[in-house]
């Protein structure tokens, strides 16, 4: 066995050396890689801690924002609701304004012959005493006879020539007057007398005239510093009076409607178009175009607001709603599904259960049946038809009237429980049934939230995405703050509702 030499010790020694060289490299390494997992660790550890932090911050902040906006929320439902009433009580007011004008206009006609009949009291009279004192006045005297003038001589010597008796009156009654003519002594003191009374009655009848309408308008500067807006739509400037006939005799009538107040003596034009079958479209009325002010602004909402004005040509709408009847027939030469009329009956019943689709396809049958161009009408369009030149919130004024609209509490016989017949009740000063209440109508337009960029030409809105339909006029179902010319309701275009019907209008 050989010993070791010094040089295969130097090798083994350099051997070792690079071995513990390696083993402290990897230890370093090994080291360092712990050292970073152990300050990601740390790292993360911190990061949870702060994120656990804020996320607990958070959720502090995010409550006392919830509080805050149920807050807000509560204090802005208690505004609306104040608003509302504030509304709700200038429109009393405006309603309570209406009665005293009429009252007033009354009396002052009343007041106006009152004035008339005194006038023509007083000429009588000044003919009566004029006609008195011409036959009672005495007749003038006789002229005395010229004096004689006497002599010198004479006059000294004669006496002196006593003074003439006074003339005797002969005995017997003194003479009285004609019958007719007795007591015109008496007549200028109690001519005076009359006429000073009739001043005094003149007098009261007008402050009893200008008293309550004084009161009014004391109360109303305590209501509200702002004046009371009144909705004012524009009448026609070139609308005329209408025959009492109509354009147009149509072969076939319809059938007798239900009536619960009569019509108006006299109706506007009424125009029915020729189907493809001989037979007749719905009734429809001639509007001549014209301008108002649409939507009305209001403190509680501003889905009606702002109020702008608007001008619209003139078109052809509807007389009615367009009946069971009228779909039925468009339904069964299409093959379209029948609407279920509740129960009710069909017939001149307004039709219902109908969505913003088959409303649109009813027009588009009834354009090719008679060679016109029918749609439904523009939200103004509609607006301006059912205010028919009326100022207030219905077309007939501000308030429920009986005998004018079928709503909820409008007190027809229909009320809550279903729909009329069309024409069942009075119509507007233009010509149309059932603009307010009995089922309400769909429209052309897009839903909006306001008026902001809405045309004022009387064109349909159809921007917004159209995710929903307008409906207007209020139903059988609804209060009668439903049916206000201004109010607005918005549905899904597929929505088929007991309620919700359609008017149709044709372009000329």
């Amino acid at each position: 066995m050989s010993e070791p030499t010094e040089e295969s010790g130097a090798g083994e020694a350099r051997g070792l050396r690079n071995s513990l060289e390696q083993m402290r490299e990897q230890a370093a390494r090994e080291i360092e890689r712990l050292n970073r997992r152990l300050a990601a660790r740390e790292q993360a550890v911190e990061e949870s801690i702060a994120s656990e932090t804020e996320r607990l911050a958070l959720q502090q902040e995010l409550t006392l924002l919830r509080q805050t906006l149920s807050v807000k929320e509560q204090a802005l439902g208690r505004i609306t609701d104040e608003c509302q009433r504030l509304e709700d009580q200038l429109e009393d007011r405006n309603l309570a304004f209406d009665g005293l004008q009429q009252a007033f206009e009354q009396r002052d006609s009343s007041l106006r012959q009152t004035q008339l009949e005194l006038e023509r009291m007083r000429r009588e009279m000044a003919w009566l005493q004029k006609r008195a004192y011409g036959a009672a006045s005495p007749p003038p005297p006789p002229p005395p006879p010229p004096p004689v003038s006497p002599s010198p001589t004479a006059a000294a010597t004669a006496p002196p020539t006593p003074p003439p008796p006074p003339p005797r009156v002969p005995a017997g009654p003194a003479p009285t007057l004609p019958p007719e003519l007795q007591g015109y002594s008496r007549r200028p003191r109690e001519g005076r007398l009359v006429i000073g009374l009739v001043l005094l009655v003149l007098a009261l009848v007008s402050f009893a005239v200008f008293l309550p309408q004084l009161r009014y308008w004391f109360s109303g500067m305590s209501f509200s510093d702002q004046p009371a807006e009144l909705i004012w739509a524009e009448p026609p400037r070139s609308l005329k009076a209408p025959p009492p006939e109509r354009r147009v005799a149509p072969v076939e009538e319809p059938a007798p409607l239900a009536t619960e107040v009569p019509r108006a003596a006299q109706m506007p034009l009424l125009r029915r178009d020729r189907l493809s079958d001989g037979s007749f479209g719905p009734e429809l009325v001639e509007l001549p175009g014209g301008s108002f002010r649409m939507g009305y602004n209001s403190l509680a909402r501003t889905d009606y607001m702002p109020a702008h004005q608007v001008t619209l040509r003139p078109f052809l709408i509807g007389a009615y709603e367009v009946t069971f009847a009228e779909y039925d027939r468009f339904a069964q030469a299409t093959g379209r599904r029948l609407p279920d009329d509740q129960g009710w009956g069909r017939g001149t019943r307004p039709v219902v259960d109908v969505s913003w689709e088959d409303a649109r396809a009813y027009a588009a049958w009834l354009s090719r049946e008679s060679g016109y161009h029918y749609r439904l009408p523009s939200e103004a369009e509609w607006e301006y038809a059912a205010r028919a030149g009326g100022r207030g919130s219905y077309w007939w004024g501000f308030g429920k009237e009986p005998g004018r609209a079928v709503c909820f509490d409008c007190g027809s016989r229909w009320d809550r429980r279903s729909t009329a017949p069309v024409g069942s009740l009075q119509p507007s000063p233009f010509g149309l049934f059932d603009t307010a209440g009995n089922a309400m109508e769909w429209v052309l337009d897009c839903y909006v939230a306001g008026y902001q960029g809405a045309p004022n030409n009387g064109r349909p809105r159809l921007d917004g995405g159209c995710v929903e339909r307008v409906a207007r006029g209020g139903a059988f179902n609804q209060p009668a703050t439903a049916m206000r010319t201004y109010a607005r309701q918005h549905f899904a275009p597929e929505t088929q509702l007991n309620m919700l019907g359609f008017r149709i209008v044709r372009d000329l």
